[in-house]
């Protein structure tokens, strides 16, 4: 009986040594992974709040992008982050102008967005960068709309998400189906209601100036509050619109 006993105790020792030798090497071998994926969710943050990198910043990290995005032990959410770093640093090789850079750039973010939502397909702002990059490389093809329309599907009323998707939808106004341009158009006014002021002023002003009267009237159920301000930023800078509710300021000569 004893000598089972003792058997058994060390079946077991031997059995506890190899689990814990095999806890030990998984740590050992996830630890890297779990370290690198946590800093991308960090730096991933700092771009969508629209923190400033100096140009190139980002360049050395692109090794590790590609290396994370080759894991196959990396979350779905943080492939969809290393694809919006990504994306940061295919934009600031537009501001060098480097063709070839760019072009190599453009098809490895092709690449990773393919492969983010490959594995996590309900992400509406990789959508949307689809629906951009499809129609840089390729030129505008009413094609590309459906990637456009899956952005809203999934995300209509994610903020930051909206201010890109707005700029890009308005941009191409008449060219959407009328399903996408109400969409386009409802999202700018929940941009001014949801306090995007300077970034609604900026869309205004710039590619949703064609369809100005489209868009203000589509302020009037806006909060009071948010009207005002938007419409004192717009003043400011000049332009002589009519935003519902908002009185217009004495334009004089010296303004």
């Amino acid at each position: 009986m004893k000598r089972n006993t003792v058997v058994s105790l060390g079946a077991a020792r031997i059995l506890i040594c190899v689990f814990g030798g095999f806890a030990v090497a998984w740590a050992l071998f996830t630890f890297p992974i779990f370290w690198r994926q946590s800093a991308i969710e960090q730096l991933e943050k700092h771009i969508i709040a629209g923190d400033p990198f100096k140009s190139n910043a980002l360049a050395p990290l692109k090794p590790v992008l590609d290396a994370l995005e080759q894991e196959k032990w990396g979350r779905p959410t943080v492939l969809g982050r290393a694809a919006v770093i990504d994306l940061r640093i295919l934009e600031q090789a537009f501001v060098s102008y480097n063709q070839n850079e760019i072009d190599r750039l453009m098809k490895e973010t092709d690449e990773a967005i393919r492969t983010s939502l490959a594995n996590s397909p309900a992400d509406p702002f990789l959508w949307l960068v689809l629906f951009w990059l499809e129609n840089t490389k390729n030129g505008f093809n009413r094609a590309h709309l459906k990637y456009l329309q899956m952005s809203y599907f999934l995300g209509p009323n994610e903020g930051w998400i909206s201010v890109k998707r707005n700029r890009f939808a308005l941009a191409i106004f008449s060219a959407l189906p009328s399903n996408i341009a109400e969409d386009a158009v409802s999202e700018f006014a929940r941009l001014v209601d949801s306090g995007f002021l300077a970034e609604s002023a900026d869309i205004l002003v710039g590619p949703g100036w064609s369809i100005r009267d489209t868009l203000l009237p589509r302020l009037k159920d806006v909060d009071e509050v948010n009207r005002k301000a938007f419409a004192k930023i717009v003043y400011r800078r000049g332009y002589d619109v009519s935003v519902p509710g908002i009185e217009r300021p004495d334009w004089r000569p010296w303004h």
